[in-house]
């Protein structure tokens, strides 16, 4: 995979090692540098005004320090911190630094460092895919043992009427609510679910197999019911057409 273009900034007082994290940061072709500077007050103007993903941070800077300015800067920026002077890595590693780098800082150092980010990142965007993933999936709350329990409706195969209650069938297990199955149906978005007979209401996309008798949700063959054969058929021929 390869990593999404990083914008970064380095903030150096020494221009040597100023020079030498360009070398490196040039060496990564996602890294895009967008400016050096000798201050956290030359840098403010850049920040504001510019997307930075990722800033190198000198701990020992003029006027307010590296470890001071890492507190005011947004959580979504990575911080990489640069100093000559090892004592402070513990204060650094306590602000979720990525890394502290201790010059001068070789290549394969700075490697390090940069791979560590990416994989941070990369899982960063993973789970906001998940969470968005997550909040675009349709649900229904059901009451289920004196909780209100939430299903999602890709998860469901069907639903089954016993009587007074409602059997939940999912791909997890099977759930029991006190609500007809006509009071489900109604709560339901058109077009995922079909009623194949007064005791069955299927997920159609669940359909495996089925004939003018029957139809199949993992490996159970449910009733079409007489008063429901047309409405089925109709539904049957849908998925035909998305096949």
């Amino acid at each position: 995979m390869t990593p999404s273009r990083t914008n970064c900034i380095i903030i150096e007082d020494e221009l040597p090692a100023s020079i030498l994290l360009e070398m490196h940061i040039a060496k990564f072709d996602f890294l895009d540098l967008k400016g050096k500077f000798m201050s956290v007050n030359n840098a403010l103007h850049t920040l504001k005004t510019q997307k930075i993903d990722l800033v190198f941070l000198d701990i020992n800077l003029p006027g307010k320090s590296g470890i001071e300015f890492a507190k005011s800067l947004p959580k979504d920026i990575g911080i990489i911190f640069t100093t000559a002077n090892p004592e402070h890595a513990l204060e650094g590693f306590e602000l979720d630094a990525v890394d502290y780098l201790l010059k001068p800082i070789s290549l394969e150092r700075f490697s390090k460092a940069i791979h560590k980010y990416s994989k941070i990142q990369k899982t960063s965007q993973e789970t906001e895919q998940l969470n968005q993933a997550e909040a675009s999936r349709s649900f229904v709350f059901v009451k289920c043992e004196r909780k209100m329990l939430k299903l999602y409706l890709d998860e469901i195969d069907y639903f089954e009427s016993q009587g007074n209650y409602l059997l939940i069938y999912t791909e997890t297990g099977c759930y029991k609510t006190y609500q007809s199955i006509t009071e489900m149906e109604e709560k339901l978005p058109e077009g995922l679910f079909g009623r194949i007979h007064r005791s069955f209401l299927v997920t159609i996309k669940k359909v495996t197999q089925f004939n003018s008798r029957t139809v199949t949700i993992q490996n159970k063959n449910l009733p079409i019911g007489r008063l429901y054969a047309t409405s089925t058929a109709h539904l049957l021929q849908s998925i035909l057409k998305d096949k």
